[in-house]
């Protein structure tokens, strides 16, 4: 499967992630690595924002215009680092995706 199939695969749900994370282990590339690290940290983010009470919906307007930002780098094929975050994620997650 073509590496940008696979970076969008992980950014439509947690379940897409997942499926991308199976592909790639059977042949891997830097291009979906990047992504499934990226999207693994923005998943966490939307899920621990959820517990912000009243600001929550905030937060995920916040973070869908991130997530879109980092779709956006998909479709155009480059690595797109998430603003703010996208570097630590990057070096938190790095034994996920190699």
């Amino acid at each position: 499967m073509d590496p940008k199939l696979k970076s969008m695969l992980a950014h439509l749900t947690p379940v897409g992630w997942l499926l991308a994370f199976l592909l790639n282990s059977i042949k891997k590339d830097a291009l979906t690595n990047f992504y499934l690290r990226q999207l693994l940290g923005l998943y966490l983010c939307f899920f621990l924002s959820s517990f912000i009470p009243d600001y929550y919906i905030i937060a995920w307007g916040f973070l869908f215009v991130l997530w879109t930002y980092s779709f956006v780098g998909t479709v155009k094929s480059a690595e797109h680092l998430i603003p703010f975050i996208g570097a630590l994620f990057q070096k938190w997650f790095q034994k996920i995706a190699q």
